[in-house]
């Protein structure tokens, strides 16, 4: 795994306790010293399998897609189809490129022509929104660029908290409308942005293509989002650390992955204010940035779901949060801000740390 995502490698090879994971894992097992740094790798497994690795960016951060498979050269020719995919959806769904969907819809306020995956990710992100009563909510983005001005700030004044509370008023899911027409925003000066659930949707189809060239064992990881397919064996399984947000050099937690999709969020990474209260999630019900999480951890089938919901989880009180993961049958990791105390939920297949089971 790449190191600077929210999700981590176990740490020391040559540790007892790491033995001890090992032991437990299975026969593929995510770990630290097995994949190289970039570029691509190859290394040849038990049972005649080729262990191909290839690593590039996309969507702003360092991409890795794993397979594993009899024919090396297979696997490499899976691995680019799955870039090639990651690629064509990442490129409908930034926000960044003026000359994308999303962003003409920010610009425009209506888009009539509206590309598959764009549509696609805008009904699961407002279905999210409903799920979770508007925990979740695309329509942010005022907020936050405003938040990327005041990148460097010492701390809020008052006047900055009025300017925040006045972009608020665009927030709000219910007035994109999605129909026969388009996509249209019910407010001038509203903007999407997807940046909360996309790249979740993104690992999805990289997963897909690898699935759909034939390849039975395989991993993408989007520096915080990963999912991992092991075919039908129930012995064979991947081992994903969650990092410690008090220290990312450290593991906070191990987890099993078996044809399941990880997400973390946190606020550790990306923050705008000195004194880190202001970072890259927003709370759509305040316009603020949460102050209850260091990180969140969701597990779900869909990269989609598991994305979305560890945004929306970091403005839910826990047993909020814990009833919406359970409603939609996810487990979780939650870690409190100050990083002291952890909760999970009582099926999260966990196999190093510790957290209280909610």
């Amino acid at each position: 795994m790449n190191p600077s995502s929210d999700h981590a490698p176990l740490s020391d090879p040559s540790s007892s306790a790491r033995r001890d994971w090992l032991r437990r894992a299975g026969k593929f097992a995510l770990l630290g010293g097995l994949f190289a740094g970039g570029g691509w790798t190859l290394a040849k497994l038990k049972a005649n399998l080729w262990q191909v690795r290839r690593e590039r960016t996309l969507m702003g951060t360092s991409v890795s897609v794993v397979a594993l498979a009899d024919d090396k050269e297979a696997a490499g020719a899976a691995i680019e189809a799955a870039f090639a995919q990651m690629a064509r959806a990442a490129a409908e769904l930034t926000r960044f490129d003026p000359a994308s969907p999303l962003a003409r819809l920010n610009r425009d306020g209506q888009l009539h022509v509206v590309p598959h995956h764009l549509h696609a990710v805008l009904r699961e992100a407002l279905a999210l929104s409903v799920q979770t009563q508007g925990a979740f909510d695309a329509t942010v983005l005022p907020v936050l660029r405003y938040f990327e001005t005041l990148r460097g700030i010492g701390r809020l004044d008052g006047q900055q908290g009025a300017h925040i509370e006045q972009r608020e008023r665009l927030v709000d899911y219910r007035a994109i409308h999605v129909d026969a027409l388009g996509i249209r925003l019910g407010q001038p000066g509203m903007a999407v942005t997807l940046d909360g659930i996309a790249k979740g949707y993104v690992v999805d189809q990289g997963v897909a293509a690898l699935k759909a060239h034939g390849i039975e064992y395989g991993l993408v990881d989007a520096g915080g989002d990963v999912q991992a397919f092991s075919g039908s064996d129930p012995q064979r399984h991947w081992n994903v650390g969650i990092v410690d947000p008090r220290d990312t050099a450290r593991v906070a937690a191990v987890v099993q992955v078996r044809n399941a999709a990880l997400s973390t969020s946190g606020n550790y990474r990306i923050f705008f204010s000195a004194d880190r209260r202001l970072f890259h999630i927003v709370d759509p019900r305040t316009g603020f940035s949460p102050q209850g999480w260091s990180s969140m951890t969701m597990m779900a089938e869909r990269s989609v779901l598991a994305d979305g919901m560890s945004t929306a989880a970091f403005s839910l009180a826990l047993p909020d949060m814990a009833a919406h993961a359970a409603a939609q049958n996810l487990q979780w990791l939650a870690i409190s801000r100050d990083g002291d105390a952890r909760w999970r939920s009582r099926e999260l297949p966990m196999i190093a740390g510790e957290a209280r089971r909610a």
